[in-house]
């Protein structure tokens, strides 16, 4: 079974000029922690905001740099005592915020690839892309898991 065959195609995306303030309107519909995709153009994949991302917004002096270094034990911000001006749900874009460097799983990838990628990453969800990077659909731990309740006749 190939991923293109359980995704959700479905997919609530933004653009990188979206605004913070836009950013966790969106983040409101959900239940869970989402990811939401960012795409330009013809739908193609540029980048990913997830819940870390939004938390990252009180982290403003931490360096790209400093990111990189393993095993660094930085001082987190006290997200209480951090203090904003209103303008910043209109100055800071999902670009300024977006992972640029994420994993996307192709359409014609088998489910089984898709779940030893969401292992290996720590994730439970991944984009879904074709051979150009337009982005197609999403596929999660739930969409694997409830094909193979529906293999084995638990569900129809």
């Amino acid at each position: 079974m190939q991923v293109k065959e359980v995704m959700s195609k479905e997919v609530i995306t933004v653009k990188r000029s979206t605004t913070l303030k836009q950013l966790l309107d969106i983040f409101t519909t959900f239940h869970v922690f989402p990811l939401v995709p960012v795409i330009e153009g013809d739908n193609v994949l540029v980048g990913i905001v997830s819940f870390r991302n939004l938390i990252n917004v009180f982290q403003p002096h931490q360096s790209q740099m400093l990111k990189t270094v393993p095993f660094l034990d930085e001082e987190e911000e006290d997200i209480f005592k951090v203090e904003f001006t209103e303008e910043v749900g209109s100055l800071v874009v999902a670009e300024d915020i977006m992972e640029k460097k994420f994993v996307a799983i192709q359409e014609d990838a088998s489910l089984e690839e898709a779940y030893k990628l969401m292992k290996l990453h720590l994730k439970e969800e991944f984009p879904v892309v074709n051979r150009a990077g337009r982005l197609l659909g999403m596929v999660g731990i739930f969409d694997i898991v409830r094909y193979i309740f529906r293999q084995k006749g638990v569900i129809k």
